[in-house]
């Protein structure tokens, strides 16, 4: 078949959801299972054997070791953080919770990794959330059809509860109404429960519901004008303020002024896969071992608690304490560099952020076969066809020498032919290294990412750009709306 880059290849198919143990809540979207959206591939041409890793049980096995020997975080002091806020990590996360969830992994098989039928993907697999920046992650519906309960006073206010008891007592001037609604079995009542895989989304998840609460009130508008204009200001917020904290500047500016040169989506619209597979991957690599100053009555807050204190009752001493979040200029939390290194907690993760039968939990691991699983063309290849837009194709030794960085990674290298067909998502962060310095993503990592994003706005339900000058209305000061202002007015800053 004769593709041409900017042609999506679709994926349409019906599957069922592998959600287990949702129970009704009391607001229930129109149809019994929601819609589901198509995949694709952003670049349908590259679907040739010379474009992909070499299908070959010693393309898996070195994919294994270079994701379980090469890919650990070196020592904080060799590598520290990068001046960009904490919270983005987790902004980027949210983001992705509300605009992309894969459906159909049973045919991703980790522990018996061969690349996928290109004939079968479409019958298999699907997005479950609506490509769209719509905060229906927040709203609903769920997997099963579910809408994010109402206040049981207020039914155009979202319903939050109380936080539950702690060890430590209270965290002080804190609002104990900071918790995600719950069913019996503690699991959350929200649009995606995946916000609810650790305290800082599930907070950060907590304030969006607030922010909506407050429009209610101060506006006097009912739920849908509320979801509408709380959505729009999050719009704005992705457009103008996380968009820039994570790709190129000048790139996003690029994008902005000349529209994509790639990714031209049809209708329906397809979400790319080197997008949701690879480059959007990228925060993997942000995520520190320990945010610190969490709060006052838990200074140190190690990743491991904040996943075993979430996907249950908040407790009260968890209750986060945001400005320790939002300082870039000291190095409490800055975020890791985006680099091809992970902190060693994600290299074994626990049954509870991947599943009690999941065989994997090497998370650099997972990344890398789920790529080759599915399909993606290589870094090079990628950058041989946006060539035409002055964006560079790494060398070897450039790849080589951002590996140099990380311990156990040149070896790890060593005998595979990864230097000149590098697997994508590896690729992304080793041209974030190059290029960015570890701050912000490279030329092609962002081009992909702003033209997507971008994309994905254009097609959101009240999209900001379709209105001529829409401007926020929200924050203090005219005009201007980032994260810092949607956790203000949300009253938890």
């Amino acid at each position: 078949m004769n593709f041409t880059h900017g042609t999506v290849l679709p994926l349409e198919s019906t599957i069922d959801s592998d959600a287990e143990g949702i129970s009704p809540v009391s607001n229930t979207a129109d149809d019994a299972k929601p819609p589901t959206f198509p995949f694709g591939y952003m670049f349908p041409e590259l679907q040739h054997d010379e474009h992909l890793l070499e299908e070959s049980s010693k393309t898996v096995s070195d994919l294994r070791r270079l994701g379980a020997t090469g890919m650990k975080d070196p020592p904080v002091a060799q590598k520290p953080g990068v001046i960009v806020p904490a919270i983005y990590t987790f902004l980027g996360q949210f983001i992705d919770h509300d605009i992309t969830r894969e459906k159909g992994s049973s045919i991703i098989r980790l522990a018996d990794p061969s690349p996928i039928d290109p004939a079968l993907i479409p019958t298999q697999i699907r997005n479950s959330r609506s490509p769209n920046l719509d905060l229906d992650n927040v709203y609903g519906p769920n997997a099963e059809g579910e809408l994010a309960p109402r206040d049981l006073v207020d039914e155009n206010k979202l319903l939050i509860e109380n936080v539950g008891p702690g060890i430590k007592g209270l965290v002080p001037n804190k609002d104990p109404n900071c918790d995600l609604p719950r069913r019996l079995d503690q699991t959350a009542m929200i649009g995606d429960e995946r916000d609810d895989e650790n305290i800082i989304i599930s907070q950060l998840h907590v304030a969006f519901m607030k922010a909506h609460n407050r429009i209610v009130k101060d506006k006097q508008l009912t739920f849908s004008d509320a979801r509408k204009l709380l959505t729009q200001h999050y719009q704005w917020i992705v457009l103008n303020d996380f968009l820039e904290k994570i790709a190129d500047r000048d790139v996003v500016n690029k994008v902005r002024k000349s529209g994509p040169k790639f990714f031209r989506p049809s209708n329906p619209f397809l979400m790319p896969l080197e997008f949701t597979v690879a480059v959007f991957r990228f925060g993997h690599s942000k995520v520190r071992a320990s945010y610190d100053q969490f709060n006052s009555k838990n200074r140190g807050g190690e990743l491991g608690l904040l996943f075993s204190n979430a996907r249950k009752r908040l407790p009260e001493d968890w209750i986060i304490d945001w400005p320790a979040f939002l300082q870039p200029e000291a190095n409490i939390n800055r975020p890791r560099p985006i680099d091809p290194s992970l902190t060693h907690l994600l290299l074994n993760l626990g049954s509870g952020q991947i599943g009690a039968e999941d065989p994997e939990r090497n998370l650099a691991v997972r990344n890398l076969l789920r790529s080759y699983i599915l399909r993606l063309p290589t870094g090079q290849a990628v950058a041989k066809v946006m060539a035409s837009e002055g964006i560079p194709e790494m060398t070897p030794n450039q790849i080589s020498a951002v590996a140099q960085t990380i311990p156990g990674q040149p070896e790890a290298l060593a005998g595979t032919d990864f230097l000149t067909r590098t697997p994508l998502w590896f690729y992304i962060l080793a041209e974030a290294a190059h290029f960015g310095g570890g701050i912000h993503l490279g030329p092609m990592g962002s081009t992909i990412f702003a033209e997507v994003l971008i994309g994905v706005l254009r097609n959101s339900t009240d999209s900001i750009l379709s209105i001529q000058s829409w401007t926020p209305t929200l924050g203090e000061t005219p005009g201007k709306f980032d994260i810092t202002d949607l956790l203000k007015f949300a009253e938890v800053l």
